[in-house]
């Protein structure tokens, strides 16, 4: 394995390129890089808006992206990846994430999947949910989906297949 010099720390985070070579490393040890075989791309974000925060010292890596046209009718921004290494809590990184893409792009839903079956965890999203977002339902692969945003300030749109007899899953 190449090593790669971390940056000083002088900030709490860096905004980094799509391809940066510590935010790559990063990436290519979470799951959904393992999970697709993807490890040996240098990019890691899919075409969109977007916003790559990373530790200085490579602890961390969370990405925000922004599609114009998605598939799943999902609308505002997305956590596509976020990989906590260091001892910090994960739910302290999600806020700080937050409020730098709302001060860069301004305030708005926020949304991501998780795979219950690649994360060691117990309680799947927990950091998230620490961190006020809340359940929105299970995609048809079973992947989670995660929501937060100011009630009233957005549309949420779940997919037919998604509504379950008696409420929101």
């Amino acid at each position: 394995m190449n090593y790669i010099q971390p940056y000083l720390p002088f900030e709490d985070y860096l905004i980094v390129r799509d391809g940066n070579p510590l935010a790559t490393q990063i990436a290519n040890r979470h799951y959904s890089r393992l999970w697709k075989g993807n490890v040996n791309q240098n990019r890691f974000c899919p075409p969109g808006k977007r916003l790559i925060l990373l530790e200085p010292s490579g602890s961390w890596l969370f990405v925000w992206n922004q599609e114009k046209y998605r598939r799943d009718g999902q609308t505002g921004v997305c956590c596509v990846l976020f990989r906590n290494e260091s001892d910090r809590l994960s739910s302290e990184i999600i806020l700080q994430a937050e409020k730098a893409w709302d001060s860069r792009y301004g305030v708005t839903r926020k949304f991501t999947y998780v795979h219950p079956g690649k994360i060691r965890s117990t309680n799947p999203g927990c950091c998230f949910k620490s961190a006020g977002w809340e359940r929105y339902g299970v995609s048809k692969r079973g992947l989670i989906l995660l929501v937060k945003g100011e009630p009233g300030s957005y549309q949420i749109t779940q997919p037919e297949e998604w509504k379950v007899p008696g409420g929101v899953a």
